[in-house]
């Protein structure tokens, strides 16, 4: 049987690197978003969150479904917004929280 050592431990962090750290998660952390279904109920307007996605850098988003579990990747979070205007009668939007 052969015996493997285990890896020499890191060196200890200089001053400033969990600042760094932290200012790389915030520049790079993907954008939230929900993908919103309008729809008409009796003559009027009603809306419902049909999924929540995840943008990033270059573009391209990761969605969920809210109610019924599907995923998907897409180039871009208005393709998600196509997709959910396929129902006939809904209209699909991209909402960014806090926008």
């Amino acid at each position: 049987m052969t015996t493997v050592s285990p890896p020499p431990p890191l060196p200890g962090p200089p001053d400033g690197f969990g600042r760094e750290v932290q200012e790389l998660v915030d520049a790079t952390a993907p954008r939230l978003f929900a993908v919103v279904e309008e729809y008409a109920v009796g003559g009027f307007r009603d809306a419902r969150v049909a999924a929540w996605g995840l943008a990033y850098e270059d573009g391209r988003a990761d969605v969920a479904g809210v109610d019924c579990g599907f995923r998907m990747s897409v180039t871009a979070p208005e393709r998600a917004a196509r997709f959910v205007s396929m129902r006939p009668g809904s209209l699909g939007s991209v909402v960014w929280p806090g926008a």
